[in-house]
């Protein structure tokens, strides 16, 4: 059975551990579990301070250089730090251009360019920010969570659009800030087209997602444009069938779903819920799923299967969710586990109760969840034709590693920086060869030329003739070797090079297939059965589109004479070669391309 991971209502009132302030050497999860139940009930760790946000392998350069100097010039001093300028147009006006540079190497190459004459200053090229977001929703001081995973700073660069995000759950009214969010979607439970919620878990978790913000009312969801499709899996006690949310996922995936949200989950990893997963992801669809609340490592399904978006539950210091239930005397929290845990989100915060038709806290990784996918819904709506692949690259490359070890493999994401830092820039390539329209034999090298790329960097470089499939070079110089096979005529050579974030350039190039040999015929020559003496004069008439490399006469299957020059006169002494003589003419393209005569029989 499926089971819906329920959200309590109730706010966890987290104390102060006494004693000595939290070890670094014991900061994996299972350490952190054995001091929760140390401590005793209802209290967790100190707050640990906040790790910065990593800074990065590279830092970008401003170069100004004097007025008058040159392009040329500029370029040599940049040369002669070991740099080149990222592009020439965008700082030109200004006299600046900039660099990019290993952080390691930042300090000298600094120092190198400030001690070349022409250079007028160098500067750090530090970020600016928009101003984040704030709503006007009454209780928005409320939701310290979204501003905890940065929210606001994304709302700065859109709040959405009508990215259709499906709810795979117990259905979802439109009551509040969701008036207006919710489409049309399908209950399997009761098999009818009213998804319907019956517990509250299901509209909870749409309005983190899609609760209508800067209205003036209730809350602010993570996408305010954003809609929802209802997909009814689960019944009014939060249970369902593995089979019944294996239907409702292929139903989002058919309906268009982008982005299917499972806040629920399984520890049996049956094959008919993996290959509704797998069926979504062909589909196009990102499937987001919750990590479970047993603060345990054993995977739970669908999260754990591959390409999900596993999302795992932290506290409001932005590490693990682990604490000590009073009645049970156990340890509840998020699961974890970087084997198959990939980010984290908030464990608690505000949402749309069904029961008092208000908000209350909803807490669990059933909320951790829909913040993620909210968060992917902005990022779809500012990057529309963002692939999944940069997609999960800028959320999963974004997040904020959280202090304890051992939780999940990225850590808790960060909503302003995975929106702003989504990879939609196609790699650059400028060329290939061979050139166009050359002719060739056999077998030829084609190899990429001018592929860079300025984001994630390049993946692979794959090579297509006349449509179909070639190979594929992952290193630079990116070369496939194309077989023609018999082929006499133009060939349609496209090369399709893709970076880590999926995006993908195309330069398309036509070449000759030419397995032909020469159109050549003995214009004077004894006939066949002849008797010759002394020497005997051969004529040849030959032609080839690529050029004609020689003429060459053969007689008992040997080269006598060759002639590399039109006309084609040779000349044989005859007395050398026997009583009897087998003559042949051959004539060799400039590819290589060889045709033969038939045979002549001379006598002597």
């Amino acid at each position: 059975m499926v089971t819906g991971l329920t959200g309590a209502v109730v706010l966890l009132t987290l104390g102060t551990v006494p004693g000595q302030a939290y070890a670094k050497e014991q900061n994996d999860v299972e350490s952190r579990k054995r001091q929760v139940t140390a401590s005793g009930p209802g209290v967790v760790r100190p707050v640990a301070p906040a790790a910065e946000p990593g800074d990065g392998d590279t830092v970008r350069l401003v170069v100004g250089f004097d007025d008058g100097v040159s392009a040329a010039t500029a370029t040599r001093d940049l040369g002669a730090a070991g740099v080149r300028a990222d592009g020439s147009a965008p700082l030109a006006k200004l006299g600046a251009q900039t660099v990019s540079v290993a952080r390691s190497r930042s300090a000298a190459v600094t120092a190198t360019l400030r001690a070349s004459p022409g250079v007028a200053y160098v500067e750090v090229d530090t970020g600016v920010r928009a101003d984040a977001v704030v709503p006007n929703d009454p209780r928005w001081s409320d939701q310290g969570e979204l501003r905890q995973i940065t929210v606001p700073d994304a709302w700065s660069l859109t709040t959405g659009a009508a990215v259709t995000v499906a709810v795979i759950d117990g259905g979802v009214d439109a009551i509040g800030d969701l008036a207006g969010a919710v489409i049309g979607g399908h209950d399997f439970v009761n098999n009818d087209a009213v998804a319907n919620d019956e517990s509250g878990h299901g509209t909870a978790v749409a309005s983190l997602i899609a609760a209508r913000g800067n209205n003036g009312a209730g809350i602010a969801g993570t996408c305010w444009a954003c809609r929802i499709l209802p997909v009814k899996v689960l019944g009014a006690s939060g249970d369902g069938s593995i089979a019944t949310t294996a239907a409702g996922i292929v139903y989002a995936a058919d309906q268009g779903a982008k982005i299917i949200n499972a806040s629920l989950g399984t520890p049996q990893n049956l094959t008919v819920l993996r290959d509704a997963v797998a069926y979504a992801q062909r589909k196009g669809a990102l499937v987001v799923a919750s990590a479970g609340n047993n603060a345990v490592r054993t995977p739970r399904y669908p999260a754990a299967y591959p390409g999900v978006i596993a999302v795992g539950g932290t506290d409001e210091t932005s590490d693990i969710f682990l604490t000590f239930d009073p009645y049970t005397y156990e340890i509840y929290g998020s699961n974890y586990g970087p084997e198959w845990v990939d980010v984290a989100a908030p464990w608690c915060t505000l949402a749309a109760d069904l029961a008092s038709g208000g908000y209350a806290n909803f807490c669990g990784t059933s909320a951790s969840a829909p913040l993620v996918a909210g968060t992917i819904a902005l990022m779809k709506s500012r990057h529309p034709r963002a692939t999944n692949t940069a997609l999960v690259q800028s959320l999963t490359g974004s997040a904020k590693a959280t202090p304890t070890t051992g939780f999940t493999q990225f850590g808790e994401i960060r909503a302003g920086r995975a929106v702003s830092g989504v990879d939609t820039t196609a790699p650059r390539i400028t060329g290939t060869s061979p050139r166009q329209s050359a002719r060739f034999r056999g077998t030829v090298t084609v190899q990429a030329t001018g592929v860079s790329d300025t984001g994630s960097g390049v993946a692979h470089a794959d090579l297509y003739a006349d449509g179909r499939y070639v190979g594929r070079d992952t290193t630079a110089p990116y070369a496939v070797r194309y077989n023609s096979g018999k082929l006499n005529r133009t060939v349609a050579l496209q090369w399709r090079v893709s970076d880590r974030a999926g995006n993908q350039s195309r330069y398309d190039r036509k070449v000759i297939a030419d397995n032909r040999g020469p159109s050549v015929r003995i214009s004077k020559a004894p006939r066949s059965g002849a008797k010759v003496r002394g020497t005997v004069t051969v004529k040849v008439a030959a032609t080839d589109p690529a050029g004609v490399a020689r003429v060459e006469v053969l007689i008992n299957g040997k080269v006598v004479v060759r002639d590399a020059k039109a006309p084609w006169t040779l000349k044989i002494k005859v007395a050398r070669y026997g009583r009897t003589m087998t003559v042949r003419v051959r004539a060799v393209d400039k590819l290589g391309n060889v045709t033969t005569t038939a045979a002549r029989t001379w006598k002597r």
